[in-house]
């Protein structure tokens, strides 16, 4: 994403801006772990609530935090709709 194209998608919705910096920032940790990101997803969803998450995926709310805090499997379908909860997506680049 280019550096005008970050300005106009934060405009257009900063809440989600914020969401992705802060979760972008939490994949790029020096001591990054997977448990790190599924609760930095679950700590997001929390604020922007965890209903409009879970409803997303198909999940009562409190299934929706066993699988983001660990206590039940998660599945990758269920972080792609968390993320698509919270107006955010999941990118590959080249590095």
């Amino acid at each position: 994403m280019t550096p005008h194209e970050r300005a106009n998608a934060r405009a257009a919705n900063p809440r989600a801006a914020e969401t992705a910096e802060y979760l972008d920032a939490r994949l790029h940790m020096a001591n990054y772990e997977e448990s790190t990101f599924a609760r930095s997803l679950l700590l997001a969803a929390e604020l922007h609530g965890i209903e409009h998450a879970a409803r997303e995926c198909g999940l009562s709310d409190e299934a929706m935090r066993r699988q983001l805090n660990g206590t039940r499997p998660l599945y990758f379908d269920s972080v792609l709709g968390a993320m698509r909860a919270l107006g955010v997506r999941l990118r590959v680049e080249v590095v």
